[in-house]
């Protein structure tokens, strides 16, 4: 603490990364980089402080002015005191909000109100707002956009590609039912009703080979997604037992989530009277979402650059959708652990005081 303190530019050189933008105002970057080290020197100073402080307390305790049942006390109330000073930088009182504006932060209008009277299970594409970085769509419906700050690069990149440039095979094949739309001159929304979406998921009676991704991409300008898929050649061998044609028997019907939202489970009925592939509406995500059919956990593939596809064997059948990250369960098991031995040292700490004073 003292080194920055005393010496502030040995580590550090107070640079960012977007300076290079403002390098025609020297005055401004000065400014910034004084900014910079002043609140490097204040915050060290701060840790300066609680550190001689604990140090006082602990010291205190090891030459007998302090008993030991005050200094636990003492230094949770640093430690508390520290901590709420660094949290209210991050969530001061403007961020501390009544209970019902909480529990209603944003007020449906009359296209939210509209599209809610459908129960089914579908996307919304609003259009009305910044699609892809405003969130508030998403509060009441399944949306097309929306924000977050880890995006998956590969829907971004359909984003880029084809969504941005009105696409309905696209829009189509991530069952954008409704769009909403702005009137420019009262600026009242609407929701209006797209019928050609392709529902939760869909047969395809054909399907095209390309060699990689770039070739995928460009196979969705023209694709009829409803009839056809584009499969990248890596998954080739998986459908080596499906026929290809219309089979008109062929059904499949999403069970759950019929209503409401279920994030981490999806269940779907199928019927077909031969070997077909079937495409979901939802996005390919081998590293935590497992497949079944009929209870057995099986293979699924991508399609159309951003989906999942499986090949389904004549009958009727229960498909099933399940998010299991291996790496969420390694980590619980971890935490189970950890926290059994943690217990045990506890227990064990608080058994041998224990025989101390006995």
């Amino acid at each position: 603490c003292l080194l920055f303190i005393l010496l502030p530019g040995l580590f550090c050189d107070f640079e960012g990364s977007s300076d290079e933008q403002l390098k025609q105002y020297d005055w401004l970057l000065t400014a910034l980089r004084d900014d910079r080290t002043s609140t490097l020197q204040a915050d060290a100073i701060r840790s300066l402080f609680f550190i001689l402080l604990a140090f006082v307390v602990l010291l205190a305790w090891l030459k007998g002015k302090m008993k030991g049942d005050v200094v636990v006390p003492v230094l949770a109330v640093l430690i508390l005191v520290d901590m709420w000073a660094v949290d209210k930088r991050y969530m001061g009182n403007d961020e501390f909000v009544s209970k019902s504006r909480a529990e209603a932060p944003f007020e449906a209008t009359a296209a939210d109100q509209q599209i809610l009277q459908d129960k089914g299970y579908f996307r919304v594409m609003n259009t009305s707002v910044s699609t892809f970085n405003d969130a508030s769509t998403s509060y009441f419906h399944h949306s097309i956009g929306g924000y977050h700050g880890a995006k998956l690069k590969r829907y971004q990149e359909l984003i880029e590609y084809q969504i941005s440039k009105g696409n309905m095979g696209v829009l189509n094949m991530l069952n954008a039912k409704y769009f909403i739309s702005r009137d420019q001159q009262s600026g009242t929304t609407a929701a209006q009703m797209n019928p050609g979406a392709n529902g939760p998921a869909w047969f395809v009676n054909d399907w095209i080979i390309v060699p990689d991704a770039d070739a995928e991409m460009k196979a969705l300008d023209t694709l009829d997604t409803r009839s056809r898929a584009v499969i990248d050649v890596r998954y080739q061998e998986a459908l080596a037992s499906l026929k290809q044609g219309v089979d008109s028997v062929a059904t499949v019907r999403l069970i759950i989530p019929a209503e409401g939202v279920l994030p981490n489970y999806l269940k779907y009925e199928v019927q077909s009277s031969t070997n077909r592939l079937l495409v979901f509406s939802e996005v390919h995500y081998p590293a935590g979402w497992n497949a079944y059919l009929d209870g057995k956990q099986v293979e699924y593939i991508r399609a159309n650059y951003v989906l999942r596809a499986m090949a389904v064997p004549s009958g009727k059948h229960t498909v099933e959708f399940k998010f299991e990250p291996e790496s969420y369960t390694k980590g619980e098991q971890i935490s189970l652990a950890g926290s059994v031995v943690l217990l045990l040292v506890v227990g064990a700490a608080g058994l041998v005081e224990w025989r101390k004073r006995a």
